[in-house]
């Protein structure tokens, strides 16, 4: 009877892990470049059931052919004791890319790239920003909602310093505004494109790839950071593998809002369910204790 205690409630609290995830996609539906969380669900190790014939039991085994004899152990099936949430995987697909005019809403194109094949699956993989962090290491994001700051320097909607293909924060001169920037798609900043006179490169956004993106690990919101610094594309010798910026676009979260609701109200109700099974053996564990109390 306590199995079926534990398998609820280990239902239960991955359901509860489950839920948590969504509400956390939900939360960052409007968060540009936001990659959403699934929740994998696994079953503990399933057990195999056996039991042993006893001595006025006579029958065949369907496979063998042969009597069984007493004291054979014979298989009834499996037992599987509840699940667990093993862990959050993110989904790397490419978010929507919205029109917003803004000179420094930059947005990553990189649905062009080939999978690869690592440890025999075929993986993806992503282009991030590189961006320093307050700690003066350097993360990933695909938020290309951009902005100067009071020193000229380019920064994403949290704060973070934008790295350029040098690998240094890119920093715009005072007398140059955003609205005089132009990106192109391989992330060269070019000032006053349309005065031929002035015109002039002052920078190239830095473009970092990760060949395995499930390899990285998540700081939270939309940033990331990986074990070891990943290549730029614009490194030496470096080819891009199919990469392109779109200037006055943002990349939206990849979360589906429709589905992401319609996820969250079926593990309500797996959660239900699970809550009634610990309720039924609640009471039968109590009708237990008040026969026994009697008998005692």
């Amino acid at each position: 009877m306590l199995r079926g205690l534990y398998s609820a409630a280990s239902g239960m609290f991955s359901l509860e892990r489950r839920q948590e995830t969504l509400a956390d996609n939900l939360a960052n539906v409007q968060t540009p470049g936001y990659k959403k969380d699934d929740t994998v669900l696994r079953a503990f190790p399933k057990l195999l059931i056996q039991r042993i014939q006893d001595f006025n039991e006579n029958g065949t085994i369907p496979v063998a052919g042969a009597p069984l004899l007493p004291g054979q152990v014979t298989t009834i099936g499996n037992l599987y004791n509840g699940v667990y949430a093993q862990e959050n995987i993110p989904s790397f697909n490419q978010g929507t890319l919205v029109q917003t005019d803004n000179p420094l809403d930059i947005a990553i194109d990189d649905q062009a790239i080939p999978s690869q094949v690592i440890n025999g699956k075929q993986v993806k993989p992503s282009a991030f920003f590189a961006v320093q962090l307050a700690n003066g290491t350097v993360g990933y994001t695909r938020n290309g909602k951009w902005d100067l700051d009071a020193n000229g320097h380019v920064v994403t909607s949290e704060g973070y310093l934008v790295l350029g293909a040098d690998h240094q924060p890119i920093k715009i001169t005072n007398s140059i505004s955003k609205e005089d920037l132009q990106i192109n798609s391989d992330g060269k900043i070019i000032a006053y494109p349309s005065d031929p006179a002035k015109t002039k490169n002052i920078g190239q956004v830095g473009l970092a790839l990760e060949k395995n993106p499930f390899e990285l690990r998540r700081l939270g919101g939309n940033v990331y950071q990986s074990a070891n610094p990943l290549p730029f594309i614009q490194n030496t010798g470096a080819i891009n593998p199919g990469i392109s910026l779109q200037q006055g676009f943002i990349e939206q979260s990849n979360v589906d809002p429709g589905q992401t609701m319609s996820d969250m109200m079926m593990t309500v109700r797996g959660y239900e369910a699970n809550q009634k099974v610990l309720g039924v053996y609640d009471q039968s564990l109590q009708q237990l204790y008040s026969v026994g109390k009697l008998n005692g």
